[in-house]
């Protein structure tokens, strides 16, 4: 993997992103990976994660899992709207990773993300920090 890969691992260099109805021009999620100095891979989110764009996301994360490969770090920081479906898309990799003998990590700090995930118990499956620098290999 180079030193910064980006979206959904296409032969592009720009992040995948999720537009709302043409002529808008405001993304509705971005998704960026990049490697960083430990041999994590960090997944970037910044938008809104629902029913629409949680797809998206699933299929970035999951592309980025190696089998017994090094840790993944997924920093929802720059989420604005956080549902159901973000909580599927996490259960969901968590599985996979597991699976894959992978450290899964989850950067958050903002209510929008914390909450719902504190009200359905799942704070208590995921390594959770509030910054990605001095954190989860960073």
């Amino acid at each position: 993997m180079t030193a910064a890969a980006t979206g959904v691992v296409r032969a592009q260099r720009r992040p995948a992103t999720v537009l709302p109805g043409k002529g808008s021009g405001a993304a509705l999620l971005t998704v960026t990976a990049k490697a960083i100095r430990s041999g994590a891979v960090v997944i970037s989110v910044r938008g809104e994660v629902d029913r629409c764009t949680s797809p998206l996301l699933q299929d970035a994360v999951l592309a980025q899992l190696r089998p017994a490969g090094p840790s993944l770090v997924i920093d929802l920081t720059e989420v604005g709207f956080f549902g159901a479906a973000g909580l599927t898309v996490l259960v969901t990799v968590r599985q996979a990773a597991v699976a894959a003998d992978v450290r899964l990590r989850v950067v958050a700090r903002t209510r929008v993300v914390l909450l719902p995930l504190t009200i359905t118990g799942l704070d208590r499956m995921f390594d959770i920090y509030p910054e990605l620098a001095g954190g989860p290999d960073g």
